[in-house]
C-alpha cells in the first residue's frame, strides 16, 4: 500500500453522511428498501409472493371462485406437439382455392331484346362507353345475355356431344336426362289436372304410410297401386330429390283415424286432362308415354354446340358439370370480361355503333357517333368553335357545366352527375321516364339567362352530335385535336389519328379489374382481336359453327364537311 492511501491517524471512518444516499433512478420512486426484504424467500434464494388464505383456495374449492366459461389464453394448435404449453400457436391461413377446371367452351353474347333497349339508350345520349363497361352490364344479368357451349375435347381427343331437351334447348350429358326434362316441359304445356271422384281402395288396412318432410299420407303398402303413387307423388312433390332418399323419408303410422283419413281422400283423384281435347289420363306416366309417342325425335336433338338464353341456367340441375362450367365461366367474364367484349363487337357494328381505341395501348371505346377531326387551318362557325376552343382549353369539363362555365354563370350542383349507363338501361327497360342528352336549365335563372344557356347547350349537342367533341360516360368533355394538314384530304390513315396527343393520359379511364398483372398488361392488345362472332339470332341450327368476327375494329377516319 502507498504511504499516500495510509491513515497516519488510524481513525475509524465515519460514515454517517451515507445514511441519506439513495439508489434509484430518476423516473422510480426512492426507496432503500430493497424489494426482496419483506418478501420471504424459497429455495436458491428466490423471493415468492406470500399467498393470502381464503376460502377460495382450501382443499377441493380452489377453483370454485373461476368463472366457469373462461377459455383459457393460449390454445394449442391441432399441430403442436403434444406437451407443448404456454405458447401461442397461430392458425395457418386457408389454402388458396385451386381454379376450375372447366371441360367445356363458353362465350357469351348478348340477348336481343335487352340490347336493343341498350342501343336506344346509347344512341339518345350520344356519350361514349368503354367496350369493358357495356360486356360488364350485359353479364350484369342472365336475362341479358346467351350462351354458346361446347365440350373440349378428352384426353382420347374426342368431343363428346350434347343432347338437347326441345324447345328451350336445354343441354344434358345423357339422352335419358333430356328426354325427361322435355317430357316435364310438355306435360306442362299440353296437359292440365282436374279433380274427379272415385271409389275408394277396397281391402284390410292396419297401418298407412306418410312422408316425413310434408305429412301428406301415401297409402298403405299392402295397396295394389301403392308404388305407382309414390313414385308419382315424388316426381311431382320433389324432383330434385333421389328416389332412393326420397323413400328414407317415409314412416309407417299404425292408426286407424290415419288410415280412415287416407280412404276418405282417396274418393277424389287427380287426373290429366289433354287442354284440346277430353282425352284423361289415370296418372301422370299415362301422360308422358302418351306425350312421348305423340313428339317421338322432336324431345331431344344432338348438337356438338348448343345455344342456350342465359335464364336457363337455372333450369339445370345443381350437380350437373354442363351447369358448374357455365356458372364458373360466367363469374370469371363478370371479373374480367376481355371475351365477351371482343364478342359483342360484330354485334355493336352491326347496330351502327363506331369501336375505336385512344392510342396504341388504350382501351376500346364504342359511341353511336363517328369522331370527325379538323385539320390545322381550318374552323368551324364562329360560336361552336369558340365552344370547341374553350372546351380544348378547359377539358375536361362536364357537358352539363359547361353552358355555365362558358357564359360566366354559376354552375348548378345538379348538373355534374349524369344517371350511369346501367339505371338509364333500366329506365328504357321499364318504360319510365329517361334523361336526354344534356340536362335541364336550372329554375333560378332569369328568362335572358336561360335562353343563352339553352343557345349555348343545342351548340354544345351539335358539336357531340357530328362528333368533334366526344362526351364520355361521366359527362366529361373532350374536344378532338387537329390533324396535320395532309397533300391530300382523301388519303387519312389511322396512324394519323393515332399520331396526335390520343394517349390514355388525355382520356378519363375507368379502373378495371384483373385477376392478375398479367391480365392487366395483356388487356390492351387482347382487346383488339376477336375471339369469335355470334351467329345470327332467330331459329338458326344450335350447332352451327360460329363465324370469325369481321375486321376493321380500327376504321379509318377523316374529316368531313364542317358546319
Amino acid at each position: 500500500m502507498s504511504e499516500q492511501n495510509k491513515n497516519p491517524e488510524n481513525e475509524p471512518i465515519d460514515l454517517s453522511e451515507l445514511a441519506g444516499l439513495q439508489f434509484s433512478t430518476a423516473w422510480t420512486p426512492s426507496s432503500n428498501v430493497s424489494k426482496f426484504e419483506s418478501s420471504p424467500r424459497g429455495e436458491g434464494g428466490r423471493p415468492f409472493k406470500k399467498r393470502e388464505f381464503s376460502p377460495k383456495n382450501r382443499g377441493e374449492d380452489r377453483r370454485e371462485g373461476r368463472r366457469p366459461d373462461k377459455k383459457r389464453r393460449f390454445e394449442k394448435s391441432e399441430g403442436a406437439k403434444d406437451g407443448a404449453k404456454g405458447k401461442k400457436f397461430f392458425k395457418q391461413r386457408p389454402a388458396k382455392k385451386a381454379p376450375f377446371n372447366f371441360t367445356m367452351e363458353v362465350l357469351f353474347y348478348p340477348e336481343d331484346a335487352p340490347f336493343a333497349k341498350l342501343s336506344e339508350v346509347m344512341k339518345r345520349l350520344k356519350r361514349t362507353y368503354q367496350l369493358f363497361d357495356i360486356a360488364e352490364l350485359v353479364l350484369e344479368k342472365q336475362e341479358r345475355f346467351v350462351i354458346l357451349a361446347k365440350n373440349l375435347p378428352g384426353e382420347d381427343g374426342a368431343v363428346k356431344p350434347l343432347y338437347c331437351a326441345q324447345p328451350a334447348n336445354i343441354p344434358f350429358e345423357t339422352e335419358a336426362e333430356a328426354e325427361k326434362f322435355a317430357l316435364d316441359y310438355w306435360l306442362g304445356e299440353l296437359t292440365e289436372t282436374a279433380s274427379v271422384e272415385c271409389e275408394a281402395p277396397k281391402g284390410a288396412f292396419q297401418v298407412v304410410n306418410r312422408c316425413a318432410l310434408s305429412q301428406d299420407l301415401l297409402g298403405a303398402p299392402n295397396w295394389h297401386k301403392y308404388s305407382e303413387y309414390v313414385r308419382e307423388y315424388h316426381a311431382s312433390k320433389y324432383p330434385n330429390m333421389p328416389y332412393e332418399k326420397f323413400l328414407s323419408t317415409i314412416e309407417t303410422v299404425r292408426d286407424e283415424a290415419l288410415v280412415n283419413a287416407w280412404l276418405e281422400q282417396m274418393k277424389t283423384r287427380q287426373v290429366y286432362k289433354l287442354k284440346d281435347s277430353e282425352t284423361t289420363f289415370e296418372t301422370r306416366d299415362a301422360a308422358l308415354a302418351h306425350i312421348k309417342e305423340q313428339k317421338g325425335e322432336e324431345l331431344v336433338k344432338v348438337y356438338e354446340q348448343v345455344r342456350m338464353h342465359g335464364a336457363d341456367i337455372q333450369k339445370l340441375p345443381y350437380s350437373s358439370r354442363i351447369r358448374k362450367n357455365l356458372e364458373a365461366a360466367w363469374a370469371k367474364q363478370k371479373q374480367f370480361p376481355i371475351v365477351t367484349a371482343n364478342n359483342i363487337r360484330g354485334r355493336l357494328r352491326r347496330a351502327g355503333f363506331t369501336i375505336y381505341k385512344r392510342g396504341s395501348k388504350g382501351f376500346a371505346f364504342v359511341c353511336a357517333v363517328k369522331r370527325k377531326f379538323l385539320f390545322e387551318g381550318e374552323s368551324l362557325s364562329e360560336t361552336p368553335q369558340k365552344i370547341f376552343d374553350f372546351i380544348t382549353e378547359k377539358q375536361p369539363v362536364k357537358a352539363g357545366a359547361l353552358p355555365y362555365m362558358y357564359l360566366g354563370l354559376p354552375v348548378p350542383a345538379d348538373v355534374s352527375n349524369p344517371a350511369p349507363l346501367a339505371e338509364e338501361h333500366k329506365k328504357e327497360s321499364e318504360g319510365g321516364e329517361v334523361s336526354g342528352p344534356l340536362p335541364s336549365c336550372a329554375a333560378e335563372l332569369n328568362e335572358e339567362d336561360s335562353a343563352k344557356v339553352k343557345e349555348v347547350s343545342n351548340e354544345l349537342l351539335w358539336l357531340i352530335s357530328e362528333g368533334y367533341v366526344v362526351e364520355y360516360a361521366d359527362s366529361s368533355l373532350q374536344a378532338n385535336l387537329r390533324l396535320p394538314k395532309p397533300k391530300d384530304k382523301t388519303k387519312v390513315s389511322q396512324s394519323d389519328i393515332e399520331s396526335v396527343s390520343l394517349g390514355a393520359a388525355d382520356e378519363p379511364i375507368i379502373p378495371q379489374k384483373f385477376d392478375s398483372p398479367a391480365e392487366s398488361e395483356c388487356e390492351p392488345a387482347a382487346s383488339e382481336e376477336s375471339v369469335a362472332e355470334e351467329p345470327d339470332s332467330g331459329p338458326a341450327e344450335a350447332d352451327q359453327a360460329a363465324e370469325p368476327a369481321a375486321e376493321g375494329d380500327k376504321p379509318e377516319e377523316s374529316p368531313e364537311e364542317n358546319k
